[in-house]
C-alpha cells in the first residue's frame, strides 16, 4: 500500500508534521567500489536532517537509493510506517518522496509555470480524457494548480513571480534552483531531498533561500535531507547531522557536536 498525500491547501500553513522516513543498512556497489556500506539514517518527521561528507563518501547515492533512482544491493526504507524499498522511483513519488538534483534537471524551453506544474501531474484528479475533452472539472482543477504553483513559486519574493512566462533556459542559475525546489514541492512530498540545494549560488543568495526553505516545509507540512557542502548552511537549517566517509558513517548528532569531532575535521574539513 503506499500512502497518498492530502488535498493541497494553498490558504493556510500545514499544521501536522509528515515525513519520517528510515534507512536501515544501505548497500551499494558499482563493480568493486562500495558506495554505501550498511549506511543507516532516521529523519523525524518536519525537520530538516543533514547529510555532510568529503566527494565520493556516497551522499548522491544516497539519495539516489531513497528516491529509487538507484536500486541498493539491500537496504529498508520505511515512510511514515510504510515500506517503500520495493518500489521503484515513480511509486516512491507517489508515496511523497520528492528530491532535487546535484545538477539541476529542468526542461529549458518550457516556461518556470509550466516547469513548476510538472511536479503537480501526480495529484490531479481528473481523467486524461476530461483533460483532453476540457470538462468543467478538469479546467476548474487546472486552475486550481496553476493558482498552486503561483503560491510557492511567491515563497521567493520578486525572484521567479515576475518570470513566470520566462524560459527557464533564460534564468540564471540560482533561479533555475530556485524553480527545481517549487517543481518538487508541488509534488506535495512528505519529505524533500535537496542534493546542494545552494550550489552555484553567492552567500547573499545562499542565506536567503536558507531563511526560506524552513518555512516552506513547515507550510507544506514534509521533513528534509538536506546534502550541502556549505558547512553554515547546515548548521543554520539542521537539527541533526549524518557525516559520511566512503560510504560509512562516520558521526551524528547536532551540528555543533558534529563538527568538533577529530574524525569529521579531518575527513570533511580538511584540519589534520
Amino acid at each position: 500500500m503506499i500512502p497518498s498525500g492530502p488535498a493541497r491547501a494553498t490558504t493556510a500553513p500545514a499544521t501536522a508534521a509528515r515525513g519520517h522516513l528510515t534507512v536501515d543498512d544501505a548497500y551499494v556497489a558499482f563493480g568493486g567500489i562500495v558506495a554505501l556500506d550498511g549506511l543507516s539514517i532516521d529523519v523525524p518527521a518536519g525537520v530538516i536532517t543533514g547529510v555532510i561528507g568529503p566527494n565520493g563518501s556516497g551522499k548522491t547515492t544516497l539519495i539516489d537509493v531513497i528516491s529509487g533512482a538507484q536500486r541498493p544491493g539491500r537496504a529498508s526504507i520505511v515512510l511514515d510506517g510504510i515500506s517503500v524499498g520495493p518500489h521503484g522511483a515513480r511509486l516512491r513519488a507517489r508515496a511523497g518522496i520528492a528530491r532535487t538534483f546535484q545538477h539541476v534537471r529542468l526542461f529549458d524551453s518550457m516556461t518556470v509555470l509550466e516547469n513548476a506544474l510538472i511536479g503537480g501531474t501526480r495529484v490531479y484528479q481528473s481523467g486524461l480524457t476530461a483533460a483532453m475533452l476540457r470538462l468543467p472539472r478538469s479546467r476548474t482543477e487546472e486552475a486550481r494548480q496553476r493558482q498552486a504553483a503561483v503560491d510557492i513559486l511567491a515563497i521567493f519574493g520578486d525572484r521567479l513571480l515576475p518570470r513566470l512566462d520566462h524560459p527557464v533556459g533564460t534564468l540564471s542559475y540560482a533561479n533555475r534552483r530556485r524553480v527545481e525546489i517549487a517543481r518538487a514541492i508541488m509534488l506535495e512530498p512528505r519529505v524533500l531531498l535537496l542534493d546542494e540545494p545552494t550550489a552555484g549560488m553567492n552567500p547573499h543568495e545562499s542565506f536567503e533561500l536558507a531563511e526560506q526553505i524552513p518555512g516552506l516545509l513547515q507550510r507544506y507540512g514534509c521533513s528534509a535531507v538536506l546534502v550541502e557542502h556549505k558547512v553554515d548552511i547546515v548548521v543554520q537549517l539542521c537539527k541533526e547531522v549524518y557525516v559520511l566517509d566512503h560510504g560509512q558513517l562516520l558521526a551524528h548528532g547536532n551540528p555543533t557536536t558534529v563538527q568538533q569531532d577529530p574524525k569529521v575535521q579531518e575527513a570533511f574539513l580538511g584540519v589534520d
